[in-house]
């Protein structure tokens, strides 16, 4: 439910597998959320990409017959319950593993299976705040800022949980087993976090900033004439080569700025400096000057912009997928490419539309050659 297990198993289908979305008369949480396409939640639609949906009523023993039949041709299982509320509908890893000793079965939740919050639900947001990653969100002595508009840690967990299953699946080649795989949002959370938490653990202090970072000066955003653009200086020669860009050579080599942990030490001086020759030009012209320089730079762009961008397109970052019930679909794409097996991306099914068809024996499609639940 919700983008954590639905979005691990369309990269799945991405990569060949042959998905079913199995949900509940009362339907995915999700399909509530806002915006929507043709009367159904964007979230939900992308979240399922790959796969073919069926709706089912757990709570009838004869629905459970039939899910446990699909349980013993399937690779891998994936939910993403609260802990305890697979195994209350009949669909715990002990009932499913003895179905079919070759499954892999993996399973998320928010914050884990032990502790004082292991029955507490989770969301995106929720879990930004308990992992600490707002604590270095937002401006400097202001309020603190989670990150808005997308799923974060949601589809951050989604990856781990891709992650294990083919890492379990490699295995299962060795062993002949399947075995249970288990992350939560918190953990997917704190790796992505490892490098501020290493700098916390080190002896630092990592605090809200702005767009400015803790660790290298400049890389933040700056004020042109007209927007927004992003500037960093990871090396001396980057260095050197902005100011000569911004007209500024006396400050490469001015001791106070010379080295990063100088100009660390100097941020309150240097970034004014800075942000006073950015705002001599329009964002175009510096993107230009910067980036014949070989200084990192992009604008702050929004999604208007890359939908459209030539470099987005031609690399299929973004793709329009005709789809039968919305219209054309347009979602990021594929965050790999391999040149023998390419995986794609393909419409799900309507809300239960498969459900007939699966019920019925069509499923695993023999074209795909491997199956998922």
């Amino acid at each position: 439910m919700g983008a954590v297990g639905p979005w691990a198993g369309a990269l799945l289908g991405a990569l060949g597998g042959d998905v079913i979305k199995l949900e509940s008369p009362q339907g995915d949480f999700i399909r509530a959320v806002k915006p929507a396409q043709r009367g159904l939640c964007t979230t939900y639609i992308t979240s399922n990409l790959n796969k073919r949906g069926i709706v089912l009523d757990m709570k009838e023993e004869a629905n459970q017959q039939k899910v446990y039949g699909f349980v013993g041709q399937a690779d891998v299982f994936i939910e993403n319950f609260r802990p305890g509320v697979a195994d209350r509908i009949g669909l715990g890893y002990e009932k499913l593993s003895q179905l079919n000793p070759r499954l892999i079965y993996a399973s998320a939740s928010g914050f884990g299976p032990k502790g004082p919050l292991a029955d507490v639900g989770a969301a995106d947001p929720h879990i930004q705040a308990f992992s600490g990653s707002t604590c270095v969100n937002g401006q400097q002595g202001g309020l603190r800022e989670r990150m808005r508009w997308y799923g974060h840690f949601d589809v951050t967990t989604s990856l781990v949980i891709v992650q294990g299953v083919l890492t379990a699946l490699l295995e299962r080649q060795r062993t002949g087993k399947g075995q249970r795989v288990d992350t939560t949002m918190t953990q997917a959370a704190m790796a992505l976090q490892r490098v501020r938490l290493a700098e916390y653990l080190g002896g630092g202090n990592p605090v809200p900033m702005g767009s400015g970072t803790t660790y290298l000066v400049p890389d933040q955003a700056f004020t042109t004439q007209d927007r927004y653009i992003a500037v960093s200086a990871t090396n001396r020669a980057q260095w050197q080569a902005l100011c000569t860009a911004l007209g500024a050579s006396q400050l490469s080599d001015d001791p106070r700025f010379a080295t990063n942990p100088a100009r660390i030490e100097n941020r309150e001086i240097l970034i004014p400096l800075l942000a006073e020759k950015f705002l001599t030009r329009p964002a175009g012209c510096w993107i230009r000057l910067l980036g014949e320089a070989g200084v990192p730079c992009s604008l702050l762009m929004n999604f208007n912009d890359f939908r459209h961008h030539i470099h987005h397109l031609g690399n299929e970052f973004i793709i329009t997928l005709k789809t039968a019930h919305w219209g054309d679909l347009i979602v990021g794409g594929l965050p790999w490419r391999f040149s023998k097996t390419p995986g794609s991306l393909r419409s799900g099914s309507d809300v239960g539309e498969c459900t007939e068809e699966i019920l019925k024996g069509n499923w695993p499609d023999p074209k795909l050659g491997s199956s998922g639940a």
